[in-house]
C-alpha cells in the first residue's frame, strides 16, 4: 500500500498521513518505518544507521520477551568510535519509550485523526484533501485568466487530461488511424506531448519566452506548469497577461 501511495499523482508519502501502531512486531521495519512518535529512526539517527548489520531487520528480529518486557538487541557491524557511544545511548533512550504489545497484530493508524485505523476510505480522504487544496488555488488563478472563455476551457481540460487527444480517444474505445502526433508524428499524442514536447509546441513557447525575456523550465504536470508562471519582481498586470498566455 504504502507503494502504491508514494506513487506519481498521489502527492504526500503514505508516512505523512499515518503511522504504525506496534503489535506483533512482524510487518514493521525497525529502521525505515514511522513507529515511534516522529520520523523513522534511519532518519534520526543517521550515524547509526550507517554502521547497523541489519538495516532491512523487522522490529520482532531485534529483540526478544523476558519476563514481560520487550528487550531491544541490536547488531552492529564494529564496536562504537567514542564520539558515537553518547548517540547510542540516545537511541536506547528513545526505545525505551516505545511502547510494544502482545497479542495484536501490527496496524496503520491516522495521525491527524487520533487512533481511528487505516481503512481505504480515510486514505482517500486525505489524498482528496491534499489535491483540492493544491488544485482549487491553482484553478482560481485560471479561471481569472484574461482570455476568452473558450481557451481557458481548454486550459482546463487540458489540466485534467480530458481533451480529445488521439492517446485519450483510443483510451476510450474510439478507432483512430494512429496515435502518433497530428504536428510532429513522431511520439503519441498525449495532451502533455501535443502542448509542450512537440517540436511545433517547443517552437512557440520559445517565442514567448523570447519576447518576455525569461528562461523557463517545463514542469512534467500542466498544473505546476501552469502555476510556475508568475514572475516575482514584476507587477501584477504583467503576470496577467503573463498568465493569459
Amino acid at each position: 500500500m504504502k507503494e502504491v501511495w508514494s506513487s506519481e499523482g498521489w502527492g504526500r508519502n503514505f508516512e505523512d498521513g499515518f503511522k504504525w501502531k506496534v503489535g506483533d512486531r512482524k510487518d514493521i521495519y525497525f529502521w525505515k518505518d514511522s513507529w515511534q512518535n516522529g520520523e523513522p529512526l534511519k532518519n534520526a539517527f543517521p550515524r547509526l544507521f550507517s554502521i547497523s548489520s541489519t538495516k532491512d531487520a523487522k522490529l520482532t528480529d531485534l529483540g526478544f520477551w523476558s519476563n514481560g518486557v520487550w528487550v531491544w538487541q541490536l547488531a552492529w557491524r564494529r564496536l562504537f568510535f567514542e564520539w558515537e557511544k553518547s548517540m547510542a545511548n540516545q537511541l536506547s533512550q528513545h526505545l525505551l519509550k516505545a511502547r510494544v504489545a502482545s497479542g495484536e497484530v501490527d496496524s496503520w493508524i491516522s495521525k491527524e485523526g487520533g487512533f481511528q485505523t487505516f481503512s481505504v476510505n480515510s486514505a482517500h480522504n486525505l489524498v482528496r484533501k491534499d489535491f483540492e487544496a493544491n488544485s482549487s488555488l491553482i484553478f482560481c488563478k485560471l479561471w481569472r485568466c484574461k482570455a476568452v472563455p473558450s481557451a481557458v476551457l481548454i486550459a482546463w481540460r487540458l489540466m485534467e487530461n480530458k481533451l480529445a487527444t488521439r492517446v485519450n480517444l483510443s483510451r476510450r474505445g474510439v478507432l483512430v488511424d494512429s496515435l502518433m502526433c497530428s504536428l510532429c508524428g513522431k511520439e503519441e499524442e498525449t495532451c502533455r506531448h501535443l502542448f509542450f514536447d512537440c517540436s511545433f509546441a517547443r517552437q512557440v513557447w520559445c517565442l514567448c519566452y523570447r519576447w518576455l525575456g525569461v528562461l523557463v523550465v517545463s514542469h512534467f504536470e500542466t498544473k505546476n506548469n501552469f502555476d510556475q508562471f508568475r514572475m516575482s519582481p514584476a507587477s501584477e498586470t504583467v503576470n496577467s497577461v503573463w498568465n493569459t498566455i
